[in-house]
């Protein structure tokens, strides 16, 4: 999973998936997963971006939790999380 964003107004998030990742129904699920996620950190976020979630062929393995670990790391490795995100 790649992250890409850029400084804007208030913080908006799009998820860019590829159809060889599987059928529409699949591919909607995992986008609905990805904007669930996302959206529970947005609070928690430092700085208003507006954000594009590139998906990778290897999220067909992937659960919820392990969806949300890894935007989480994402978000903390460009370090916009504010500090107390870590016990949420």
């Amino acid at each position: 999973m790649l992250l890409y964003y850029v400084p804007a107004y208030n913080n908006k998030v799009g998820v860019s998936i590829n159809k060889k990742v599987g059928k529409a129904v699949f591919r909607n699920l995992t986008k609905r997963r990805i904007y669930y996620a996302f959206a529970k950190f947005i609070p928690m976020l430092n700085q208003t971006h507006n954000y594009v979630v590139v998906v990778s062929k290897t999220i067909n393995e992937a659960t919820y939790q392990e969806i949300e670990a890894e935007i989480r790391g994402l978000l903390e490795k460009l370090g916009h999380l504010s500090e107390g995100a870590s016990d949420a």
